[in-house]
């Protein structure tokens, strides 16, 4: 599988950092030259919708937020191009598990997915009792509307934050297929037609790079480890002002409640790919 590492010239600690890590695991990669806040092009930045961002989040998307957007979109346009099948993509602020490098090897443990998050959980639950038991159970889907669903209750999060299938993958993997899949985009599995439909979303943003896959059609299955082999490992950043948001005047709040995504897209995929009945 290519691997591509996203790193900035200006932080050539943060690759080196990555690289070792990498180079230990024996798993060889392809530095992504980061696209940098205040190297921006005119075209890069028109394809966020300032305003419409706003009224998402509060807050204007600011350079760096772009940047990084720029960073993931050119390696799905290169997947495309490439015909890659699939590729992992990486940040470069992370600790890297060593199981790493099984995983990618064998096939199998990514090949459902469309995107596999290996970086993040959150916000679901995960208890691991309620996992142990529905896996020695064989209940590996999620019940039907008039069925229990206490234990997938204790996996989830919220009312809309599903887990439709769990995914036992071996060597202590568990993979949840869900909706939404978490955010953090620290660490990735994309297959090719998921790099396309990503690509073709982003054309216009309105929300940070890492909320991509909760906007995308193309009816993409979406999963993440209910232990991610990635977690972020530096406290720095280089997203200057990336959570500074604002109060909304009264007409702001009125524009917000007509104007905010429903994600009307990936839900009408979600119910054509599990079924109303799972919602």
């Amino acid at each position: 599988m290519k691997i591509f590492l996203i790193n900035l010239d200006a932080r050539p600690d943060r690759l080196h950092y990555v690289a070792q890590q990498l180079q230990a695991l024996q798993l060889p990669f392809t530095r992504w030259r980061a696209v940098a806040g205040n190297s921006l092009t005119q075209a890069e930045q028109a394809i966020f919708n300032r305003e419409k961002f706003f009224l998402e989040f509060k807050k204007y998307p600011v350079p760096g937020e772009i940047g990084c957007a720029m960073s993931h979109r050119g390696i799905w346009q290169q997947m495309v191009q490439q015909q890659l099948p699939y590729a992992l993509i990486l940040e470069d602020d992370i600790h890297i598990n060593s199981k790493l490098t099984a995983f990618v090897a064998d096939k199998t443990h990514y090949q459902d997915f469309d995107f596999l998050n290996l970086s993040a959980n959150e916000p679901y639950a995960m208890a691991a009792t309620a996992q142990q038991a529905l896996i020695a159970a064989g209940s590996l889907v999620r019940p039907r509307i008039w069925q229990s669903r206490a234990l997938w209750k204790q996996l989830e999060w919220r009312r809309r934050w599903r887990i439709f299938r769990l995914h036992v993958l071996g060597d202590g993997h568990i993979a949840c297929e869900c909706d939404p899949a978490p955010a953090l985009g620290s660490g990735y599995i994309l297959s090719l037609k998921g790099a396309a439909a990503l690509l073709k979303t982003s054309e216009t943003m309105f929300y940070p790079v890492d909320l991509t896959w909760r906007y995308s059609g193309g009816m993409l299955r979406q999963a993440f480890l209910a232990e991610p082999l990635i977690t972020q490992s530096l406290g720095d950043t280089n997203i200057e002002g990336r959570y500074q948001g604002y109060k909304l005047n009264l007409w702001q709040r009125i524009q917000r409640f007509f104007v905010k995504s429903r994600r009307w897209r990936r839900r009408i995929d979600v119910i054509k790919l599990y079924g109303i009945s799972r919602l």
